[in-house]
């Protein structure tokens, strides 16, 4: 049997560590949780007639010259134009409750992706037992999305998804760092011969979002954006809750940038209905807090025996960036801070996170 450590309780302090940039982020959540209270929202000419849309995004740590933990992900996700969906897809939906807002629209997708972690030492041949365990996970999936309106006319997102894959050496993890370590000249890692072993992976994903915006109906040029969710599996098993501030020019439809590690997938689609115009920039900043009741890149195969490692219960993420628009093309950058993951853990993490975006 895998040993399984007790949950420590941790401290708020802990939590958030106190970083500059994290209390920044908390300055700005608290802030514009009281854009809405504030200033009243307004109803903008929100679309429901989007095309269909494709999304790459590539992550790596060596974007903030670091090379350890979660070190690198890549994810490729097509979604089809709204009212696009399998008849399967479109009876499952029918037959969610949608509570509290009204579909207008819905969206049908796939994504295939990777991610790769490792522990901070990745020159030891030795196993690290209080470092995070070699792991990898290569995934497909499907995604099922629903726009909507609430009785106030708030703009909603409902986000079902479902990942599917395999955790281990069939992963290709380590062919996948092995050869760009390689190709950059960069030291080899020694210790994937530790990796987590052979294990399918699953995680059904949840999340709700809201769109509040106090700007008139063409050109909007400030909104904000909570979320809460939860992902359920032996990939990840947890509660999420969060808000990402947005501030620029001739904002887009969407529901703002995402990462790999999001619970939703990239959306928003070209519409020819769409009031203000087709170009356009902002930058954003987003805070969320996670409890994790369990993960395989830290608590260790779930069927299996193998490495592990005390995680944190509590996690929290921020992240900033800027995204530029250009009619049927969206492009930008975040930067992701996080705080430490386990117990163990000296430093907490960054990377960085670059996504394009196009607009069939």
């Amino acid at each position: 049997m895998v040993s399984r450590k007790p949950i420590r309780p941790v401290k708020i302090g802990k939590i958030v560590g106190f970083h500059p940039t994290l209390r920044l982020s908390l300055a700005i959540f608290v802030g514009a949780l009281l854009l809405p209270v504030c200033q009243p929202a307004k109803l903008f000419s929100q679309t429901f007639d989007q095309g269909p849309v494709f999304s790459f995004i590539e992550e790596n740590d060596l974007a903030v010259d670091t090379d350890r933990h979660y070190t690198q992900g890549i994810k490729l996700a097509y979604l089809e134009a709204d009212g696009d969906l399998p008849r399967w897809a479109s009876e499952l939906s029918s037959k969610i409750p949608a509570l509290g807002f009204t579909p207008r629209a819905e969206k049908f997708g796939y994504e295939l992706g990777q991610s790769i972690y490792t522990p901070a030492n990745i020159s030891a041949t030795q196993l690290l037992p209080k470092d995070r365990p070699y792991a990898g996970w290569l995934y497909t999936g499907l995604i099922l999305q629903r726009r909507g309106l609430t009785a106030g006319e708030q703009p909603t997102l409902e986000s079902f998804q479902l990942d599917l894959g395999i955790i281990g050496p069939e992963s290709l993890a380590e062919e996948a760092q092995t050869w760009v370590h390689k190709v950059r000249g960069f030291n080899l890692p020694q210790g994937w011969a530790h990796q987590l072993k052979t294990e399918p992976g699953f995680a059904l994903k949840y999340q709700r979002s809201w769109l509040f915006s106090p700007a008139h109906q063409d050109r909007r040029f400030l909104d904000l954006i909570p979320h809460t969710g939860f992902s359920l599996g032996n990939v990840e098993t947890s509660a999420r809750l969060g808000a990402t501030l947005r501030l620029g020019w001739n904002l887009p439809d969407n529901f703002g940038v995402q990462t790999i590690d999001s619970l939703v997938t990239t959306e928003g689609g070209w519409s020819s209905s769409r009031a203000g115009g087709h170009w356009g920039f902002y930058l954003f900043s987003g805070v969320e807090g996670r409890a994790i009741l369990y993960t395989a890149f830290l608590d260790g195969n779930l069927f299996r025996d193998g490495h592990d490692v005390n995680k944190e219960p509590f996690v929290g993420e921020w992240k900033s960036g800027c995204v530029f628009l250009l009619r049927r093309i969206e492009a930008g950058y975040t930067y992701v801070h996080r705080t430490r993951e386990f117990i163990k853990q000296t430093e907490q993490d960054r990377y960085g996170s670059l996504f394009i975006k196009y607009k069939f």
